[in-house]
């Protein structure tokens, strides 16, 4: 009988658990000593392990060692019983020094044996981007990506030079709100992108971790210190307090970091003030509001007024939007403040090595250097199930009518509470028949005619004027009577017109006789561009035009971004006329019938006669202008979105993904 010989036995796998550990936070970025701390270790064991993995993998630096992919499984184990070996070991991230002929050749001869012995087909495991990526980061409107090269590639909105990555080798980077920062080989930082607050100007000194947040950015130093620069003090969020810190975490107006003794310390607004009061004992690692890593690897999530819902099990990352990579290197995602977890379903499957959640997207980075991201802000395409008679799409969220009369509104909502459990809006009880979605909240008339106004946050808007009204407009309502009812109006509008009006949509109206009026400042729909002549049956006047003043500042961000405006309207022939901006072919509308039309804020829907829906305009990688198959009986178009009314009186949305969460082809 064979006797094997003293010492644990050789670990099956290629790496240990221990060495897959240091791995793990290798690909994370940092020196030993700050691996050593998160991992609860000494650096002379991070050393240790290094070194280890650098000999077994044929390898020849750190660099290689963070881009080194494991082979898939499944070729592994036929290599196993290969009859054949390779006489000396194969450099997997670093090249081959010579004999490349002599190698493939036996490589080829192998894998003919085994797949003769075996019978079948090897499989194949995912292909290996040669120069894939390493670590990815989300920012608001834009993604980037680490590469095994140590390069940054970058993707998604470039309003402000926030995907123009310089070049030279990196080993860590944060995407902000529109501005990235990244640390060099040499622990300096470079910034680009938005500079509005002084957010890219980062101080001198080398570092060793950092965190990009809205409009400010932070980085942890090799003393342990910590340095924060950007928004001066708007919340505080760059007010460092004094000591040593293991990692830090730059929120949208807040940031908190890990002390090295493990507590959670977090500063800025009186929101995550009160977070990092009530944390709960123990230490922890990695803290990404409302969660933290504790240095046992599982996660805790927690707000001032108690715990939340996290998974169990044990963690090596934890990202923003409750997203976090478990030690295994699969996914979970899921919303905190449900009970039990509930976890999101556009979460991939796989394993992964990086993973990053921002304010509407999520990106992750595969074993084989594979990118993949999904949008986080499904809320805004989730319509509520049952029949509908009216819809509004508006920036952030959506309004519809149920047939029995009851209003139902979803998504983001600027200003909205209490919806991240259902998903769902604060809407007023009653019966109405027609509704307008606006930034932060909505407008609707009742079955008697009355206007009734509110905000996201569930407060009603006193004081509107008496009706009955037939239509809702911005500053002006459409009476029973045809006459307008205007409270107030935006400055760039002139006074409005006398009636009597037909309808009404934003501030253009169709009057009696058909003639089309509007009274916004005409630069805004660009020079000479102005309502067409004729007579018409239906206007929408877009997104464009500013919303409601008394509620919500603006339906639409401002011209600077969006441009000019532009409107469109339905001839009494059936076409449909387009003017004003027209940067994105918003104003150049298809031939043939319309019954309606809707203009959002840079592309246009129109509901053909026959009850098909036909966009035209910007499609953003949003998909807002991709309308699905079937007969509607309604449209409405908002900024990044498409909402419509099938004949059955179900609901449809499409769009609103990020094109920062379009991954380039050369990371697919």
């Amino acid at each position: 009988m064979e006797r094997r010989g003293r010492g644990r036995p050789r670990h099956p796998d290629i790496l240990t658990p221990a060495e897959r550990r240091v791995l793990d936070q290798l690909r994370e970025g940092g020196t030993n000593a700050e691996i050593a701390v998160r991992l609860g270790i000494s650096p002379d064991g991070v050393k240790y392990h290094v070194s280890n993995m650098l000999g077994k993998l044929g390898l020849e630096n750190r660099r290689q060692l963070a881009a080194w992919r494991e082979p898939p499984r499944e070729r592994r184990r036929r290599w196993a019983f290969a009859p054949l070996a390779l006489p000396f070991p194969l450099k997997v991230a670093g090249g081959i020094a010579g004999g490349a002929v002599a190698v493939t050749a036996v490589v080829v001869v192998i894998l003919a044996v085994i797949g003769a012995l075996s019978g079948e087909d090897e499989e194949e495991g995912a292909a290996i981007i040669a120069d894939g990526a390493v670590t990815v980061s989300t920012g608001h409107e834009h993604s980037c990506a680490l590469l095994a090269s140590g390069a940054i590639t970058c993707w998604g909105f470039n309003s402000a030079g926030q995907t123009d990555a310089p070049a030279g080798t990196f080993r860590a980077l944060s995407a902000g709100g529109w501005h990235t920062c990244a640390i060099r080989e040499s622990g300096e930082v470079a910034c680009w992108g938005d500079n509005g607050f002084s957010q890219i100007d980062a101080p001198a000194g080398t570092f060793r971790a950092l965190s990009a947040g809205r409009w400010h950015t932070c980085a942890l130093r090799d003393s342990g210190e910590l340095a924060c620069w950007g928004i001066d003090g708007h919340e505080g969020q760059t007010d460092v307090p004094e000591g040593r810190f293991r990692s830090v975490g730059a929120g949208a107006d807040d940031t908190c970091a890990v002390r090295e003794s493990g507590e959670i310390a977090c500063w800025g607004e009186d929101e995550v003030l009160a977070f990092a009061q009530a944390a709960p004992e123990g230490r922890f690692r990695t803290v990404r509001r409302p969660c933290a890593l504790r240095e046992n690897g599982e996660v805790a999530c927690w707000n001032a007024d108690g715990p939340l819902a996290a998974p169990a099990g044990t963690f090596r990352a934890l990202t923003w939007a409750a997203c976090a990579l478990r030690e295994n290197g699969t996914l979970a995602c899921w919303d905190p403040f449900a009970e039990p977890p509930v976890a999101l379903e556009d979460t991939p499957e796989g394993t992964f090595r990086s993973v990053s959640a921002g304010w509407s997207h999520a990106c992750a980075a595969r074993e084989s250097g594979e990118v993949v991201c999904w949008a986080l802000d499904t809320a805004l395409l989730d319509a509520p199930e049952g029949r509908f008679r009216a819809v509004s799409a508006s920036w952030l969220q959506t309004c519809a009518i149920r047939e029995s009369g009851e209003p139902v509104c979803w998504g983001v909502g600027v200003g909205a509470s209490g919806n991240l459990e259902t998903g769902r809006l604060f809407a007023p009880d009653g019966t109405f028949r027609s509704i307008q979605a606006g930034f932060n909240g909505a407008c609707a008339l009742r079955d008697s005619g009355e206007i009734v106004c509110w905000g996201n946050d569930g407060d009603i808007r006193p004081d509107m004027p008496d009706g009955p009204f037939r239509a809702l407009g911005t500053g002006c309502d459409l009476r029973e009577d045809g006459e307008l009812a205007c409270q107030s109006w935006p400055s760039d509008e002139s006074e409005p017109p006398d009636g009597p009006f037909r309808s009404i949509d934003g501030s253009c109206a169709i009057r009696e006789s058909g003639e089309l009026v509007c009274w916004r400042d005409l630069n805004l729909w660009g020079d000479d561009d102005i309502p067409p002549a004729g007579r018409f049956t239906a206007v929408s006047a877009g997104k464009g035009y500013l919303g409601r003043t008394q509620l919500y500042a603006a339906v639409s961000l401002p011209g600077s971004v969006w441009g000019e405006g532009t409107g469109c309207a339905i001839r009494e022939s059936g076409e449909a006329a387009c003017w004003g901006n027209n940067d994105y072919g918003q104003a150049e509308a298809p031939p043939g019938r319309f019954a309606a039309v809707s203009v959002g804020a840079a592309h246009a829907c129109g509901l053909r006669e026959s009850g098909e829906v036909v966009c035209w305009g910007d499609n953003n990688f949003y998909g807002q202008t991709d309308a699905p198959e079937g007969r509607f009986r309604s449209v409405s178009a908002g900024f990044y979105h498409t909402c419509a009314i099938r004949e059955s009186g179900e609901l449809a949305c499409w769009g609103a993904l990020t094109p920062a969460a379009t991954v380039p082809a050369a990371l697919r």
